[in-house]
């Protein structure tokens, strides 16, 4: 019971109070899907770093590889981009793990804009309630030609409910947009980072083959030669891989 009315009955009377009950279900089913996805896809950078320069250095690409694609995350898409390209020059490598990252920014603010939309439009919609239930209510007022003080107080407590439950809805929204929100960017910025990582890494695992190679061919270890220029194919536009 809301002023007296089942809240049925409110729906019922206004059409501002059914858009806003759509509202609030999509951006309630906005937020959840949301949750689920950074849920999922959530990662540790140094910890993550940390693992995968172990594992090349100690065993080799073919291992990381295998690594890389067991878990299902953002950070290990970005490894298996890079070693699937570790052939590149250092230049092109870190441009496609540039645009890995742009990809997965644009998956990272899937649905923000529509959660920002609905925090905004909640807000102005409880407004729209508000004026057309106090037009709505001074015009009965100058039809009947009297309107004491229950009749008027009873008419805007009306109006104000809508602004009341678009605020309800606005307020959490806009709350989890931002929060979202922020969390994107700080995911984009970490991968980023992680990017320039194992570019450096790469050349110095370049850098040590072609110096190991120097003194003997006996000497390579598997975990190096795999980044030997000698043994891998020219750069060309058809030899990266995404």
């Amino acid at each position: 019971m809301i002023l007296g009315q089942p809240i049925i009955e409110i729906f019922k009377g206004s059409i501002v109070m059914d858009i806003l009950l759509i509202c609030s279900i999509v951006a309630l089913a906005l937020i959840i899907e949301r949750f689920i996805y950074f849920s999922r896809n959530r990662f540790d950078p140094r910890k993550g770093y940390l693992s995968f320069r172990q594992i090349i250095r100690g065993q080799g690409p073919n291992a990381a590889l295998n690594h890389a694609n067991q878990q299902k995350n953002s950070l290990s898409g970005l490894f298996m981009v890079a070693l699937n390209n570790r052939h590149l020059e250092s230049d092109n490598l870190l441009d496609i793990l540039a645009s890995f990252v742009i990809e997965e920014k644009v998956k990272f603010d899937r649905y923000l804009g529509g959660m920002g939309t609905l925090a905004n439009a909640a807000t102005l919609l409880g407004l729209l309630g508000t004026v057309m239930g106090l037009i709505k209510a001074f015009h009965n007022i100058s039809i009947t030609g009297s309107g004491g003080p229950a009749v008027i107080s009873s008419g805007i407590a009306e109006a104000l409910l809508t602004t009341a439950f678009g605020l309800f809805i606005g307020i959490p929204t806009l709350f989890f947009y931002n929060y979202f929100s922020k969390k994107s960017n700080e995911l984009s910025m970490e991968l980023d980072g992680i990017s320039d990582r194992i570019v450096v890494l790469f050349n110095n695992l370049r850098k040590q083959s072609s110096g190991t190679k120097t003194s003997g061919p006996a000497s390579v270890p598997a975990a190096e030669s795999a980044f030997s220029p000698q043994d891998s194919p020219p750069p060309a536009d058809t030899t990266w891989k995404f």
